[in-house]
């Protein structure tokens, strides 16, 4: 690949749009997302006296659990509707 002579004079262009969405937007709210529930999950240990990996380990229990009963109750659903 060869480049040119003024290959260094010509200004590359900006980023995109949605990299500019990704970075400004997105990327700042999950940060703050994710540090609101480390300050969150370290005051309930500290009140609780339990490790936050322990709460931690069952607050994702807890919600995977949540989501196979409704992917299951919506499978049983969508197959009952599909028998009748």
């Amino acid at each position: 690949m060869s480049v040119g002579r003024d290959y260094l004079l010509k200004k590359p262009s900006g980023p995109s749009a949605p990299k500019v969405f990704l970075d400004t937007q997105v990327v700042p709210l999950a940060a703050n997302i994710a540090g609101a529930v480390e300050v969150a999950l370290d005051r309930a240990a500290v009140r609780t006296g339990v490790r936050p990996a322990v709460i931690l380990a069952g607050a994702t229990g807890l919600i995977g659990f949540g989501l196979l009963r409704l992917f299951r109750h919506r499978a049983a659903a969508t197959a009952g509707s599909l028998r009748a």
